[in-house]
């Protein structure tokens, strides 16, 4: 049997079709798109918050005590991150509460807890913070704390702004899961040194444990562990030291 030839209005049905097809992938594809630039950027992760209210927080303690040496701040997971629009209802707070401890160069040295705040331009305002009253049994959470200090191979005094980020990772995980991270502001002084806290409720069992650490002035790294330092459960308990490396590029 001889094919009928495809009507006219038919063919134009089919045609449309396609058409239209077409431009719903294009229009689904350009969604996909936009939702991949419109993703939260690296500078609101918790790290270069943090780094904003260290910031803050070495100015304000230069202030009022002149003669401080090292103070860290507490990220995860410890932190607490709140946003809440301001009067402004198009601005948005961003509040972040957590530990940290400083030290003087007298050796002295005492834990506190932290408020920050930060602008809708994630500048950080408002730094804000209350030593621990021991004597009155105020203490933080029970924790493992490692204790180490990281150190890189040029002698001279440490710049103005300078800081530790140093993290704990799991690396059995894929990406590595944060265990415990510390951003640390110096006195200019080597070696940097810094206090892990590590929940000690926490499950250890069946982790690779590794540490990262790099140090930052004004957004890019310049120096950095070769490679993650694999730690054991035995070393947790002992101190830490950290040989880091130039960063050619300066990268952020």
């Amino acid at each position: 049997m001889t094919p009928q030839p495809e009507p006219p209005a038919l063919a134009r049905w089919g045609w449309t079709l396609c058409v239209r097809f077409a431009q719903a992938v294009v229009v689904i594809l350009a969604l996909a798109l936009s939702l991949d630039v419109r993703a939260e950027p690296s500078d609101s992760s918790p790290v270069p918050l943090l780094s904003r209210c260290a910031g803050k927080a070495g100015s304000t303690v230069r202030q009022g005590d002149p003669a401080f040496m090292t103070l860290a701040l507490d990220g995860r997971p410890w932190m607490t991150i709140d946003r809440t629009e301001d009067a402004d209802s198009r601005s948005v707070l961003t509040t972040i509460t957590s530990n940290g401890w400083a030290k003087r160069r007298d050796g002295t040295s005492f834990l506190f807890r932290f408020t920050c705040v930060l602008n809708a331009e994630g500048q950080a305002t408002m730094f804000h913070a209350s030593a621990l009253l021991r004597d009155l049994g105020d203490r933080l959470p029970p924790a493992i704390v490692i204790n180490g200090s990281a150190i890189h191979p040029q002698k001279e005094p440490l710049q103005r702004g300078i800081e530790l980020q140093i993290q704990l990772l799991d690396t059995s995980q894929d990406p590595p899961g944060v265990l415990t991270e510390q951003v640390v502001r110096s006195g200019w002084h080597l070696p940097l040194g810094f206090s892990l806290r590590l929940p000690a409720g926490l499950s250890l069992e069946n982790r690779s444990i590794s540490l990262t650490a790099r140090v930052v002035l004004a957004h890019r790294t310049l120096f950095e562990l070769g490679e993650p330092r694999k730690l054991s459960q035995g070393e947790l308990t002992r101190f830490v030291e950290l040989n880091l490396v130039p960063v050619a590029d300066g990268r952020r």
